[in-house]
């Protein structure tokens, strides 16, 4: 099978790259690039170009993988404890009683082993099911690659102007009315909106909108629209600028951004290794129109071994069961959206479950 890589550019419209790709420091003028980077930013070659494109549907991107098996695939999922992440968040803890920090977010993972193939097929069909207030994004080179369904915008461009947004807070979806009177919900939503304003309003003007809700299949979270114009003295920002600016807002790094934070992220990574995940995902046309999205909600695998990740805002006022449940439910989002959800326990039937309650 070739080498892909997409992007949603509207309702049900996927924009493709088809492989092999030139992976370099920049993008070529006259070609679009797909931007897939790692969270820390740290890959040297980020653009992605590839040999040939086109926009699709997303029933056509799945027609163009003829000999892919279309079958739900069985994965043997081994799910992480509360006493692995109890380590990360007394951490987390304590750096912030030293002050070293308001907000943070660790990430954690959930493993799995593919006992067949059709992994790949399977995840591009359920894409076709996506309810509205998911971008759709992923890849596959050789062995290895990613499917995912995010909320999360980081930018999108046209001209001189971008859209951005704050996302953040989370509650299954039958209490999202709580989230809007929640001190800690809401507390957590105002350091991204903070965020993103003072990292973008020296380059230009800013329109903050209102605070709203966007629910979806089984959890909802806290939204704020951001409008932004660059002033007109300046250069435009470039794909990579503006990037640099954004990423990781207060949503999925840390709050105020600090060389305290950035340590506690990179110490933190060592264990887990989230690689692409939260990470910057886009595409930049020739025209520089451009879209950014932020690389969560997705389904990972390299040969047999299959991972979701999930991350969760924590303050001082955090608590340990609540914050690991809610990684819990973000990870459930994502198997079931995607179809992947193991066989229920027979000692489990008929309890609640995370999905009952949506």
């Amino acid at each position: 099978m070739r080498d892909f890589a997409f992007v949603q550019i509207a309702p049900g419209r996927v924009f493709v790259g088809w492989g092999p790709f030139e992976q370099l420091p920049f993008r070529r003028p006259e070609r679009p690039a797909f931007y897939v980077t790692d969270f820390f930013l740290d890959d040297a070659h980020p653009w992605r170009h590839p040999v040939e494109w086109e926009e699709l549907s997303i029933e056509e991107l799945i027609r163009a993988l003829p000999s892919a098996i279309r079958h739900p695939p069985s994965i043997e999922w081994d799910s992480p404890s509360i006493d692995e992440f109890a380590p990360l968040f007394q951490s987390a803890q304590d750096a912030m009683q030293r002050g070293d920090f308001t907000k943070i977010v660790p990430v954690i993972f959930e493993h799995g082993t593919l006992r067949h193939d059709g992994l790949l097929a399977h995840l591009l069909s359920q894409l076709t099911l996506l309810p509205p207030g998911l971008w759709a994004y992923g890849y596959a080179y050789k062995n290895h690659g990613l499917i995912g369904a995010t909320p999360e915008l980081l930018f999108r461009a046209e001209a001189r102007a971008y859209r951005t947004m704050a996302l953040a807070g989370t509650a299954v979806v039958a209490r999202a009315e709580e989230l809007l009177t929640d001190a800690k919900e809401r507390r957590e939503h105002r350091l991204v909106v903070d965020d993103i304003v003072r990292r973008l309003a020296p380059f230009g003007n800013i329109e903050v909108g209102p605070l709203g809700l966007l629910r979806l299949p089984a959890i909802a979270h806290l939204i704020t629209p951001i409008f932004f114009a660059e002033s007109g003295g300046n250069e435009k920002m470039s794909f990579a600028e503006m990037v640099r600016r954004l990423h990781p807002t207060a949503a999925l790094g840390v709050s105020p951004r600090t060389p305290a934070g950035e340590r506690w992220l990179r110490e933190a990574d060592r264990g887990v290794k989230r690689r692409t995940f939260g990470a910057p995902f886009g595409i930049e046309r020739e025209d520089r129109t451009s879209l950014a999205l932020v690389a969560i909600r997705n389904v990972q695998w390299q040969s047999d071994r299959v991972r979701v990740g999930s991350g969760a805002g924590l303050l001082a006022e955090s608590r340990l069961e609540r914050e690991f449940e809610e990684m819990r439910q973000k990870r459930d989002q994502v198997k079931a959206l995607f179809g992947i959800e193991p066989a229920r326990p027979a000692a489990l039937v008929g309890q609640a479950s995370f999905r009952s309650a949506s």
